[in-house]
């Protein structure tokens, strides 16, 4: 028989950490560390000082009160209680519930050594395990307590596999005023993050573009320029399957916005069935959740047509004279001489025919842009060079080269002519 002060506790384990399954058959938890848990709360005294030590294995005692206190968040979660029902002036009658099992969870194991049968047993290592659990006075308490382990009130990008969310650093965030030219793009994109982050729409937004245009880098800016956003990044598998499970996992967090964020796909390549049947189709996203799609192919009329559409213009001479212009108007120079921005503009060129940049890109031409933002001489030098008779201009004719073959290599030589037959209608 497990000892009596076990029961009240292994109680509020299973009301805190059973699920059930489609039959409505209880199912333990598959965390290693509470069926852990469960075991010490089940043992025979004779051999807790033998289960107590055991646990010390799976870590040190911050780990195993986090692991402990963040289950309890999920449990909330999964129980449909959020912070805001436990965190204000007012804790709602569920959150109490919860809360107050919990605490009896956690005052149980704080003191489950002292019912040890051969308490000497015990290591010094595991008994600070259970010195560090909680000792909360109150469910208000413990509630601020266990609101601290909500992730996605600390972290804002996430990646989603196998079913679990990790918190990862962004590598492409910058300041959304630091990109340059494509001005209806930044506008568009603007224009829609503000309005999800105020929760005005969700309507998903579907981006295409040749590569090195900056896709990646302004979605993910313009996400977290927002704190009312999470930007989740799952596999591209997940369209196709476990749609379902990570809408449900973003849907029970009313509490937060999320932008999620499907990057290089190939639109040909996915069999977009789930997502035409979840998203425009017979369901759609919930209102917290808005999915972008970004590609450097285009996207089906099929999965168009169930978003906003952003399509980058190609990057050409005109383009690329915009871009250092708005670079030196953020520089500080208010109305920046048209020789400077041809000068740049022909010397950016002229270092991708000598191989120094290996196309002609937003990304390389911003690579370019730095080199003047280190360089103090290398700017005079240029200011110099404007004031001469001879300005040459950027090669009108190399964008046009490196963009056809682009394309070319990417869609083939029959979308190629099908441009050029769209370019002799409209003569």
């Amino acid at each position: 028989m497990p000892h009596q002060q076990a029961q009240p506790s292994s109680a509020a384990f299973r009301l805190l950490f059973y699920r059930t399954d489609g039959g409505g058959h209880p199912l333990p938890p598959a965390d290693p560390l509470l069926c852990h848990i469960e075991a010490l709360l089940n043992a025979e005294p004779a051999d807790l000082a033998f289960q107590l030590n055991a646990l010390a294995r799976f870590g040190d005692a911050d780990f195993c009160a986090a692991g402990l206190l963040g289950a309890l968040f999920d449990s909330c979660v999964d129980h449909g209680v959020l912070p805001m029902d436990y965190c204000g002036s007012e804790i709602s009658a569920d959150a109490g519930f919860l809360l107050r099992h919990g605490n009896t969870l956690l005052q149980t194991l704080r003191h489950l050594p002292e019912t040890a049968r051969f308490p000497e047993q015990i290591m010094p290592r595991a008994r600070q395990i259970f010195d560090r659990l909680p000792e909360t006075g109150s469910i208000a308490e413990l509630g601020k307590l266990v609101a601290g382990y909500d992730p996605f009130a600390v972290k804002k990008i996430f990646t989603w596999k196998k079913g679990k969310f990790q918190a990862v650093q962004p590598a492409s965030q910058k300041d959304i005023r630091k990109f340059f030219g494509f001005p209806g793009v930044r506008l568009a994109f603007d224009e829609h993050f503000r309005n999800f982050a105020a929760g005005a729409t969700n309507l998903p937004l579907i981006v295409n573009s040749l590569p090195g245009y900056g896709k990646t880098s302004m979605i993910v800016s313009h996400a977290l320029a927002h704190p009312e956003i999470t930007l989740i990044l799952p596999d591209p598998e997940a369209l196709e399957s476990g749609w379902d499970e990570l809408i449900s996992a973003l849907a029970a967090r009313s509490d937060h916005r999320f932008v999620l964020f499907f990057d290089d796909i190939d639109p040909n390549q996915v069999n977009w069935y789930s997502f035409r049947t979840n998203v425009g189709g017979a369901f759609a996203p919930p209102e917290n959740v808005m999915p972008v799609l970004a590609a450097n192919y285009e996207f089906p009329p099929s999965i168009l047509s169930r978003g906003r559409k952003i399509s980058y213009p190609v990057f050409d001479e005109e383009r690329c004279s915009e871009m250092i212009e708005d670079f030196l108007i953020s520089f500080g120079m208010k109305h920046p001489p048209r020789n400077i921005v041809s000068l740049m503009g022909a010397e950016y060129t002229e270092e991708f025919g000598q191989k120094k940049f290996t196309e002609l890109s937003p990304r390389t031409l911003m690579r370019y842009l730095a080199a003047y933002e280190k360089d103090p001489r290398r700017r005079s030098q240029i200011v110099d060079l404007a004031a001469g008779k001879m300005i040459t201009r950027p090669d009108a004719q190399l964008f046009y080269e490196f963009n056809i073959e682009l394309m070319r290599s990417l869609y083939g030589e029959e979308y190629i002519q099908r441009l050029l037959k769209e370019r002799l209608r409209e003569l």
